[in-house]
């Protein structure tokens, strides 16, 4: 090779490991399940507010029968859609999705959820992410009644159950704006505390508490927690902290009273922060 081929080629080989470098690293994009059930109300909004919400996350949307024949397969065609949903492939999905969403949750699946019906895939599903302690994020447009007679506080009381097990309920406009954006801002992370002592413990109002595996929770810990939780025991239905330490570092959304137990996948010094909600009636 004679002396200018030589330099062609090493200054080509240089342009290409700065174009290497200077290329934007493709960032993975966030896993997400959408269950589509048979609400219809403001469907444009919720497409529309899916369509925002597919620019960060990989969105995968499964039916149930009810949303298949009310909705239609056809308008989720710019989505990756499932068909072969079923209660023995559920698992499959659960796995690989962190974050479940329910745009069109009808009453029907309201009620069913809240009394732990599963009876097919849909419910069947949400009953299990809900036991896996998975994050869920509901739309009530289709679940609500606007009927303040006896029977539309029932279903409304369908509702404030699923509340309570955790899942989340937005309106249709304020979905996309949730997920993306609010619901990171009422995340505190102690994940880097081997040791939390009660000089880390303060006011969680609204907080979703993130913990690694590792920590170590002091009694001294512990009993602030219980005193602040206290302070705050006449809120009705409000966050008052909402803390998880978990052998795989997830966030747990309890609602009811407060319960430290010792977490069996860590060692016996080591504290799972569950329930940390009082229950006002």
């Amino acid at each position: 090779m004679d002396f200018d081929k030589m330099v062609d080629y090493i200054v080509q080989e240089v342009l290409k490991r700065l174009e290497e470098q200077e290329a934007p690293t493709k960032r993975e994009k966030n896993r997400s399940l959408v269950i589509i059930n048979g609400g219809n109300g403001n469907l444009e909004q919720v497409m529309l507010e899916l369509k925002k919400i597919s620019k960060e996350y990989d969105l995968e949307v499964v039916f149930s029968e009810a949303g298949k024949s009310v909705v239609g397969e056809k308008r989720f065609s710019d989505f990756k859609v499932v068909s072969d949903f079923t209660i023995e492939n559920s698992g499959k999905f659960l796995q690989d999705n962190d974050l479940i969403i329910l745009p069109l949750l009808t009453k029907n699946s309201c009620a069913k959820i809240a009394v732990g019906i599963r009876d097919n895939a849909a419910t069947y599903l949400v009953s299990k992410a809900l036991l896996a302690q998975k994050e869920i994020i509901a739309v009530y447009d289709s679940c609500i009644a606007d009927s303040k007679t006896a029977y539309g506080n029932q279903i409304n009381f369908n509702i404030e159950k699923l509340r309570s097990y955790g899942i989340i309920f937005v309106k249709s406009n304020e979905l996309s704006d949730y997920i993306m954006n609010r619901r990171f801002k009422d995340v505190y992370s102690l994940k880097e505390k081997k040791i939390i002592t009660a000089d880390d413990i303060f006011d969680f109002h609204n907080k979703r508490i993130i913990i690694s595996k590792n920590s170590i929770v002091t009694t001294l810990a512990k009993e602030k927690a219980e005193n602040i939780h206290k302070s705050f025991g006449n809120l009705n239905k409000s966050y008052i902290f909402a803390p998880a330490i978990s052998w795989k570092n997830s966030i747990y959304h309890k609602r009811w009273g407060i319960e430290w137990k010792e977490d069996s996948h860590c060692c016996s010094h080591r504290y799972e922060w569950t329930n940390f909600r009082k229950r006002v009636s």
